[in-house]
C-alpha cells in the first residue's frame, strides 16, 4: 500500500493512479475512456487486496472534480466505507487505535464529499513543453569553478518535449584563455574511473568502469543555475548519438562548472581510467554503428552504444 499518512491521498497506490487519471485528462481523453484505459492497465493493482481500495478512491475523487462521477464507481467505493472493509485492511497491516480512528472519519469525509456535486469540472492544463536549450553540433564554452575556461560539446538536442534534454560531453578542455574551434577537435571526453553497482537476480556486484562524462541537460532547470554559456561554433556529426536507456545519466547544469576541477582529487579517491575517449570520435562516427562487428566496437561503444 506504501501509506504515509490517513488521508485518502496519502499512499503510493492513490498518488499514481490519480496523477495517471489527471495526466491524460490534461491530454484530451474523456472520463470514461481514462476509466477504461486504468482499470484495463491495473488489474494486478486491483486484484491485491490492500491496494484495490485506494485504486477506486482515486478513480472515484478524479471523476468527481471533473463531475463526471459515474454511478458504479461510486457504489463500489460506498460499499468499501460502510462495509468496513478498508478499516479491516487497516486492522491487518497493524495500523494504531488512533489512525483507526482518524482513517474512519477521513473515509466518511470522502463519501460525504463524493455525495455532493461539483459546481465546476476540473479545468483541463495544457501541459507545458520544451525545446532544448542548445542545438546538436554546438560546442559550449563556460567559466568553471576553478576559474579557468572549459568545453562541452552538445550530442542531442529535442523540440517540445517534457523536459527538453540535450545530451552533453564535458571535455577535459581547461584553459585560462577562451577555447577556440581547434580545441573541441583534438580534446577528450572527460572520462571518469566508477564503481559501478549491478545486481544479478539478487545478488550485488561491484566492478570499476570507465565512465565518459556524457549526460541529460535538461531545458526545464537551466535558468535555476544561471551559468553563463557561449556557443563558439558549431562541429558536424555525421550519425545521431544513441545511449542505452540503462546508461542514462542526468546532469544539473552546475556539473559544467564543477566536475573538471575536482578531477584530481576524485582521481585519489577512485583511481585513473585505464582508457581515453577523444571527442574527434563522437564527432566523426558517433554512437553505435550496427555494420561493426562486436569486437570492431570501441570500449565506449560497447558501454554506451545501443545493443
Amino acid at each position: 500500500m506504501g501509506a504515509w499518512g490517513t488521508g485518502i491521498s496519502s499512499n503510493d497506490t492513490y498518488a499514481d493512479i490519480y496523477e495517471q487519471f489527471v495526466d491524460l485528462y490534461n491530454d484530451g481523453l474523456s472520463v470514461s475512456e481514462i476509466t477504461k484505459r486504468l482499470i484495463d492497465e491495473n488489474q494486478e493493482t486491483i486484484n491485491i487486496e490492500e491496494d484495490a481500495p485506494n485504486f477506486w478512491f482515486a478513480i472515484a475523487n478524479a471523476q468527481w472534480e471533473c463531475k463526471a462521477l459515474d454511478k458504479e464507481i461510486f457504489l463500489k467505493v460506498e460499499h468499501i466505507i460502510n462495509s468496513g472493509e478498508d478499516i479491516r485492511i487497516w486492522k491487518e497491516l497493524d495500523a494504531s487505535p488512533e489512525d483507526l480512528k482518524t482513517r474512519e472519519k477521513v473515509l466518511n469525509k470522502f463519501l460525504s464529499k463524493l455525495q455532493t456535486e461539483k459546481d465546476k469540472p476540473r479545468k483541463r492544463t495544457k501541459k507545458k513543453l520544451y525545446n532544448s536549450i542548445f542545438k546538436k553540433g554546438d560546442c559550449l564554452v563556460y567559466k568553471m569553478d576553478n576559474g579557468n575556461y572549459g568545453g562541452a560539446f552538445v550530442l542531442t538536442d529535442e523540440q517540445e518535449t517534457e523536459v527538453g534534454t540535450n545530451y552533453i560531453a564535458i571535455t577535459t578542455i581547461d584553459k585560462s584563455d577562451k577555447p577556440s574551434i581547434e580545441d573541441f577537435k583534438v580534446a577528450d571526453v572527460y572520462v571518469k574511473r566508477v564503481n559501478e553497482i549491478s545486481f544479478k537476480g539478487t545478488e550485488m556486484k561491484k566492478e570499476w568502469v570507465d565512465q565518459p562524462q556524457i549526460g541529460g541537460f535538461s531545458a526545464l532547470l537551466f535558468k535555476n543555475h544561471g551559468i553563463d554559456i557561449e556557443v563558439i561554433g558549431q562541429l558536424l556529426m555525421h550519425n545521431d548519438y544513441k545511449i542505452r536507456m540503462d546508461r542514462q545519466m542526468g546532469f544539473g547544469w552546475i556539473a559544467l562548472k564543477s566536475t573538471l576541477p575536482f578531477k584530481n582529487e576524485y582521481i585519489k579517491i577512485n583511481g585513473n581510467p585505464t582508457k581515453t575517449l577523444k571527442l574527434s570520435e563522437l564527432i566523426e562516427s558517433t554512437g553505435y554503428n550496427s555494420t561493426l562487428p562486436k569486437a570492431g566496437r570501441t570500449w565506449w561503444q560497447k558501454l554506451f552504444g545501443s545493443e
